[in-house]
């Protein structure tokens, strides 16, 4: 024993017992204070919480004291070395301490209820389950677990059921389960509460565009309806609303159907049924019905639902891939080490999540939904940060959409102050209606500029832009969901899109998760295809016996959704041994597989597993085979036997020919047969040899069965690489895409399947593209697992295959790809596929995280962005194609709306500053503004993806929005629409003087211009519709501005019957720096030609990479011909039907005014093809 001083200086804390009363007994004193501290239940201190970690590192030491005592103990009474009273007496002393020392940290923890009567808490069993899965190695089992279990758990299962008060064999009482639930918990994870649907609304509105359009519309609504008082004054302000409105609905219902969509989904998969043993019988119930204490009847292929204690060494393999990474199953029951002490050969705890792959048994079920492993592993991700930061679009998108709306303020501002320049010096000059301040005219001019400077400003900001971005997410998450893909957070459809990384599981994701026999080895003959084995009859029927006795009982063959496609159940391993026997025995011809005439099924109803005489000598991990004893119709029994193929080699000493017959295993045949082994190694195939031995009698015993076999054949099982994935890494190379493997299976396998795939490179050495996760974690992260971003980058870039990875290898790759700036690479954007709850970190670090749909856990779905539904890699190639198609939409859009806007921004300052109002109303914008925003949107937001899109790279981070060639395009557009509508405006129309006739007004350059439609007539005959000021003082003819009214001076009135009449009209003033009074022809054209140039200009639009057919593709888009046909119908409507086209502020065209619009509208294609010879390289922009 160590003295105190001894304790200090090996780092131990000292037992501080001072709760203990000295006058009780130690083991009075530990009861007594478990009691009274759980009756208190007072919260800790941060001191008493300091000396409860002591504590609880004392209780860690003493039970390991215990551990050791009592193991040595056993061995020096085994030897007579000691007193083995003296050996007992010290153990059981410090036993007791140990006990007092843990019912304390219990009863200060938290315990139970006095009344309770179980004598653990929900923790402590939590507690258990977790120093199980953290603590694997022999080492770690042997100096943790086993002490705790000892000292806490009362030595294990029966312990355990005794401290839960529940007989292993009659389970629980029902009476009991209502309690148990109370004190221990309900069998489910409960979700976040559904966000609602007016909080997404509320976090819709926060984008600082729509903030921005809402004070837009204020503005707007406030000049229309307060301070202009216009009928139709609250038209502009109350479209931008709308948009915003739109925007905010269509976006935030998005989200909330495919959150319930989502949630719809994970309940209907977690509500599975499971058998319990309940009032002494099994009960099929709901999972979410299991309680603490419940004893669970587990078969092969159950998922297991909640964490239990295994009860007795039953012969349970557990697939732990979900929860660990690891390939290989685990043995289930007490902890059982390995003569040598260097392996663990069973542990006891079973975890929810896991897969039973074989095998039957029962386990003790200790923690039930949050508790378990797996929920609070869930409840950390929960708690975690989930804020998804704006994608890489979004974020480009949120400065340009600054940088416009800095540069329409400008512009307005400008505007104004041209404006006001104008009055200015109008004044000084004494122009007309400008010799003196009149407060009912220029008070109204001043306010009229201020509205002209907010107009401006509110045509430049691009309110439709969020619209589009969220009508293109939301029509491809709908699409997506068709090709596979259930997109949980909007932005990552879009991000998909500049992927440069994708890391990629293997099983399920780039193979079919179907074990398959691809190669046979039989008669010294190797047979690829199993739809054509040519043996002899006897020798064929003999393998395929092998095949279908020696397996389970419960692996079978069920018809799937596709026809001829096996649906596997039990062991896939055995699954494609039945397959191999299926398509040997009917030579490749069709299979019913929801019938019972199969060739696996006759062998098995000859054969049947209750037939006398049959036993089964089950798989050990030291023999590495499974053997099954059938009696065979003559009396004599027969032996079969599969295995590892070293290991079944070895013990057969014959060998059957390609005759049929049987021939010594000589040394030459034992060569062939290794080199046949090696072979189908290099081929990453997993190798199994299959024997038998013909006995007199019904041998028992198994190394008696297991000796002098006959090897009948050797098979090569793959988990085949899917069929279409070669071609889908070919087009991610192609796309700029690598995809890189990262697998928990052996490095050989890894290298081997990602060479089928297409994923090495043939052009890198091999050695520096494979890896495995112990060396890659050596070599780029330092001691305390802190990534090393110099060495990362010295890796990466050949990396393609990892193997023997561990979710921390996954997590530092995704890291440091993220952080990586190597020169001469891009910025990495990275997508990462994963199926466990150990792959949620990394899920959660990725760009974009792909969850699977069928294998993939609920931590893992709710870690990620995207759900792949069937668990294959190409729609995860389907996915990037969606996200280059949503990109390439929105700019389309973009390019698009910015041509718009510039035009509109310049005619509007022209219009301003020049004729001091714009040519086109508010009512008018309000047109134009509906069809560049919401039916553009429509329009060019929903175009479907081409498989071109994967010919080019991905866009990288740092590259602007806006291209070179999407520049060249907006600019060129607009100088031409500018062209085209200043002619227009400033050239068209005849000047008239005030009461002067239309056949006396001066007429324009182009009113003698004939008609196209009808030639007598003269389209461009029409009066200005430009303000009378502009044009009289343009005309600058004598007494072209009436004198204004001076009582002292006659030439500036006439009298009539004695009453002075101003030759200058009251309202004249007025009107001059308005058209101020009907509709004209002349400002209906311009708005028609405006309109028809934008409607053609969509057909451009719908191209951003210089392609020279615009309508290509067009017809596969109805929603595009759509929209294009109402807006025209639209258009014609406005102008031509009566009413309508007033409150528009239009008036009807002549036939040969609407020839010359089409026209013009149509000259934009044609200027689209020239432009094409343009370079791009002149521009600004992005490459």
């Amino acid at each position: 024993n160590k003295g105190p001083q001894q304790r200090m200086a090996s780092g131990v804390p000292p037992l501080q017992l001072s709760k203990v009363p000295p006058r009780l007994p130690v083991e009075e004193a530990g009861i007594k204070a478990e009691e009274d501290e759980a009756a208190k239940g007072a919260p800790l201190s941060s001191s008493e919480k300091e000396e409860l970690e002591r504590l609880r590192k004392r209780v860690q030491f003493l039970q390991r004291r215990v551990y050791e005592l009592e193991n040595t103990g056993s061995g020096l009474r085994h030897r007579g070395s000691v007193d083995t009273g003296s050996v007992r007496r010290g153990t059981r002393r410090l036993s007791t301490i140990a006990h007092v020392a843990v019912a304390l940290t219990r009863s200060i923890d938290g315990g139970m209820p006095q009344d309770s009567g179980y004598s653990f808490t929900k923790d402590e069993l939590a507690r258990l389950v977790k120093t199980s899965f953290d603590n694997t190695t022999p080492a770690d089992v042997k100096g943790v677990v086993l002490p705790e279990i000892k000292a806490h758990f009362r030595g294990g299962c029966k312990g355990i059921a005794q401290g839960l008060c529940v007989s292993i064999d009659k389970g629980l009482a029902s009476d009991e389960v209502a309690q148990r639930r109370k004190l221990f918990g309900i069998n489910e994870i409960p979700m976040e509460p559904q966000t609602s649907l007016f909080v997404l609304m509320w976090d819709a509105l926060q984008d600082p565009t729509l903030l921005f359009l809402c004070f837009a519309a204020m503005v707007s609504l406030f000049i229309g309806v307060v301070i202009e008082q216009e009928p139709l004054g609250w038209l502009e302000g109350t479209a931008i609303l709308s948009a915003v409105v739109v925007v905010v609905m269509v976006g935030s219902i998005n989200d909330y159907q495919k959150e319930s969509q989502f949630r719809a989904l994970n309940a209907k998969k977690d509500d599975m049924k499971v058998t319990v043993v309940r009032d002494g019988q099994k009960k099929e119930m709901s999972c979410h019905d299991v309680v603490v204490g419940d004893v669970m009847i587990l078969s092969t292929g159950d998922i297991v639902t909640a964490d239990g204690y295994a009860i007795g060494n039953s012969d349970l393999m557990i697939n732990e891939k979900m929860l660990t990474g690891e390939t290989f199953n685990k043995r289930k029951g007490e902890y059982e080490m390995s003569p040598e002490g260097d392996k663990v050969l069973r542990a006891p705890i079973i975890f929810a999540g896991t897969f039973v792959q074989e095998g039957e048994g029962r386990m003790l079920v200790v923690a039930v939904g949050q508790q378990t492993y797996s929920g609070t592993m869930q409840q950390k991700m929960s708690e975690a940060d989930a804020e998804h930061s704006r994608s890489v679009l979004q974020q480009k998108l949120d400065s340009m959409t600054d940088l416009i709306t800095q540069g329409g303020a400008a512009f307005a501002v400008l505007t104004v102050l041209v404006l006001f320049v104008r009055m200015w010096w109008a004044f000084r000059q004494q122009h007309c209606c400008k010799e003196s301040w009149d407060n009912h005219v220029h008070w109204s001019e001043v306010l009229s500029f201020l509205i002209s400077g907010v107009t401006i400003f509110v045509v430049a900001v691009p309110e439709g832009l969020p619209l589009a971005v969220t009508i293109a997410l939301a029509f491809s998450v709908k699409k997506m969901l068709k090709d596979q893909n259930l997109v949980r957070h909007l932005s990552a459809c879009e991000t998909m899109g500049s992927a440069t990384t994708i890391c990629s599981d293997k099983t399920g994701t780039l193979t079919t998760s179907r074990m398959t026999v691809v190669k046979l080895f039989c008669g010294s003959r190797i047979f690829d295809n199993l739809s054509n084995v040519t043996l002899p009859n006897p020798l064929k029927l003999a393998l395929m016996d092998a095949a279908v006795i020696n397996t389970m009982s419960k692996t079978n063959l069920v018809a799937g959704d596709a026809p001829g496609m096996p649906v596997y159940t039990g062991n896939d391993t055995e699954c494609g041994l039945l397959v191999m026997a299926n398509t040997i025995g009917t030579g490749g011809g069709p299979i019913d597989y929801a019938g019972e005439n199969m060739p696996y099924k006759d062998i098995r109803r000859r054969y049947p597993e209750d037939q006398a005489g049959r036993k089964q000598f089950t798989f050990s991990s030291a023999r590495k085979r499974m053997s099954t004893r059938v009696q065979l119709p003559n009396g004599k029994y027969r032996v079969f036997t599969k295995g590892a193929a070293e290991m079944v080699v070895a013990i057969c000493s014959q060998r059957t020919t390609a005759e049929g017959g049987v021939e010594p295993m000589s040394a030459a045949a034992r060569a062939e047969v290794e080199a046949v082994i090696s072979s189908f190694a290099d081929e990453a195939l997993r190798t199994i040899c299959i024997a038998y031995r013909d006995v007199d009698f019904a041998v028992e015993d198994v190394e008696e069965a297991e000796k002098n076999l006959i090897m009948i054949g050797l098979v090569g099982i793959e988990d085949p690489v899917r069929d279409e994935v070669p071609q889908a890494i070919k087009d991610c190379a192609k796309a700029g895409i690598v995809v890189r493997m990262v697998t928990g299976d052996n490095m050989r396998t890894a290298a081997a399947i990602a060479k089928k795939c297409g994923i090495v490179d043939p052009s890198i050495p091999m050695e520096l593209q494979v890896i495995d996760g112990k060396t890659f974690r050596e070599r780029v992260s330092d001691k305390d697992n802190r990534l090393i971003q110099s060495e990362f980058d010295k890796i990466w870039p050949n990396l393609r295959v990892m193997g023997r990875s561990t979710p921390l290898d996954k997590h530092l790759l995704v890291s440091g790809l993220q952080a990586s700036r190597l020169e001469g690479m891009p910025v990495q954007t990275v997508a990462v596929t994963g199926d466990g709850t150990n792959d949620a970190p990394a899920l959660k670090k990725a760009d974009v995280g792909f969850a699977m749909g069928i294998q993939g856990t609920d931590v893992a779905k709710n870690a990620s962005d995207v759900i792949i539904m069937d668990d294959n890699f190409v729609s995860i190639v389907k996915a990037v194609l969606w996200g280059r198609c949503v990109y390439d939409n929105i700019c389309k859009f973009l390019q698009f709306q910015l041509t718009v806007n510039i035009t509109a921004i310049v005619v509007a300052c022209v219009g301003s500053a020049v004729l001091t109002e714009s040519p086109l109303t508010a009512i008018q914008m309000l047109w134009v503004n509906l069809i560049m925003d919401s039916f553009a949107s429509l329009a060019l937001a929903t175009e479907d993806p081409s498989k071109s899109l994967l010919n080019r790279k991905p866009y990288s981070r740092e590259r602007g929005v806006l291209s070179k060639t999407m520049i060249k395009n907006m600019v060129l557009h607009a100088a031409w629409q500018l062209v085209v509508l200043g002619t227009l405006i400033f050239v068209l129309g005849d000047t008239c003087q005030p009461g002067q006739k239309m056949c006396d007004c001066k007429r324009g350059l182009l009113s003698n211009l004939p008609g196209l439609y009808d030639t007598g007539s003269h389209p461009f005959h029409i009066t200005s519709g430009r303000p009378a000021g502009f044009d009289l003082a343009a005309t600058a003819a004598s007494g072209a501005c009436p004198p204004a009214f001076d009582p002292k001076n006659s030439s500036t009135f006439k009298k009539s019957r004695g009453v002075m009449i101003p030759h200058r009209d009251p309202g004249y003033c007025k009107h001059a720096g308005g058209s101020g009074g009907n509709p004209t022809q002349h400002y209906t054209l311009v708005f028609n030609v405006f309109v028809l140039m934008q409607v053609f200009n969509e057909f451009n639009s719908r191209k951003i990479h210089d392609e020279l057919n615009v309508f290509s593709g067009v017809l596969n888009n109805s929603l595009f011909l759509i929209i294009i046909i109402g807006t025209l119908l639209g258009q014609v409507a406005l102008i031509e039907m009566p009413g309508i086209n007033t409150a528009f502020g239009c008036t009807s065209l002549t036939p040969d005014q609407w020839v010359i619009s089409l026209l013009l509208g149509f000259s934009t294609i044609p200027l689209n093809i020239a432009m094409r010879f343009v370079p791009s390289s002149l521009f600004p922009g992005s490459d």
